[in-house]
């Protein structure tokens, strides 16, 4: 399945708690909950962190990912799923044989080169009227087939569906594709992803940490992750992430399931914390050069799993920064 370039929005450097995160998110099984929080009302109230805290640059928004946010795409009946190309164009001279493309229930597209493993072009479908789509596109990977001349601030594409065969047209030029044998990719549903981690909660951070970014990444879809983190140079780095929703991951191969087992046996001196009223588990982490340079703390909330992080890349967690990291996690309120 191809993957987009996943993008750090700000164009920063990325911190040592963002390393420290992203080393982590590298498997994928079924999610256990690590504790039940049926007892925890759903709300759509949103409590706000404090001014320190949620301040950050103002991003880029690429076209689809507009698209994405203020409008629901409609693709035609049975275009879902994942497609390969046949080796001409219509006009008899265009090789198109090294195509996929891969169609969302969202709207989501992609055609790229399966070869060399780069995106053509990708963005979102909208606007059936049952022989063309409307279509916004990702610019920051915009290699149109050479059989198409498309406006990368959107286009039109005319089609034709029967059964397994998909022919896609722009100027009367036809690109035709085939389904693939045995398509039964699971679609997740992201529509509901926070657009921030302040929609879900707030923390109260010591006065010598100062923000330092506010990762936002986009998957496939164009759905939101967020990270906070902070840095401090007495202190160490503090980071938090949404680690998966409905149990799928948010980082990677993000339609795999969370195996929240295997990252909770990563952790010496394992212990339940309470997070925000939740159960979780906290311990640190051992690394290639210094043991335990990493504490970690895992808590389950509604659909999300959230990570923290304190890190020092210059000694182990000392007993006094482990203090620290619980004092910051006691602060921890969830949405109510």
């Amino acid at each position: 399945m191809k993957m987009l370039k996943r993008k750090t929005g700000l164009g920063i450097n990325i911190t040592a708690a963002l390393m420290a995160t992203l080393m982590l998110t590298s498997c994928g099984a079924k999610t256990p909950q690590i504790t039940d929080t049926s007892s925890v009302p759903a709300t759509s109230e949103t409590t706000t962190a404090t001014t320190e805290q949620t301040e950050a640059p103002t991003e880029e928004t690429t076209t689809a990912e507009t698209t994405a946010e203020t409008s629901e795409a409609v693709i035609p009946e049975g275009f879902k799923g994942s497609w390969s190309c046949e080796d001409l164009a219509s006009d008899g001279k265009t090789d198109t044989g090294f195509y996929a493309m891969n169609i969302k229930k969202v709207g989501y597209f992609s055609i790229y080169d399966q070869e060399a493993g780069n995106p053509g072009i990708s963005g979102f479908m909208s606007n059936d009227t049952g022989s063309s789509v409307d279509c916004t596109f990702n610019t920051d990977d915009f290699d149109v087939p050479s059989c198409w001349k498309l406006d990368p601030s959107g286009d039109t594409l005319q089609y034709e569906l029967d059964g397994d065969t998909l022919k896609l047209g722009h100027d009367d030029v036809w690109m035709i594709f085939h389904r693939e044998e045995g398509d039964e990719e699971e679609d997740i549903d992201y529509v509901n992803m926070p657009k921030s981690l302040d929609d879900l909660m707030t923390f109260s951070l010591p006065t010598y940490f100062v923000p330092d970014s506010d990762y936002r990444y986009n998957d496939e879809e164009w759905t939101s992750i967020i990270l906070h983190s902070y840095e401090s140079d007495e202190s160490g780095n503090f980071s938090v992430a949404i680690l998966s929703y409905n149990g799928y991951k948010c980082f990677d191969d993000i339609e795999e399931k969370l195996d929240l087992n295997e990252y909770l046996n990563t952790l010496s001196d394992k212990r339940e914390i309470t997070v925000g009223g939740q159960t979780g588990y906290i311990g640190t982490n051992e690394s290639d050069d210094t043991p335990d340079m990493v504490a970690a703390a895992y808590v389950s909330y509604g659909d999300y799993v959230f990570e923290f992080i304190f890190t020092n890349y210059d000694q182990k967690i000392t007993e006094d920064q482990m203090k620290e990291f619980e004092q910051i996690l006691g602060t921890v309120k969830f949405a109510e």
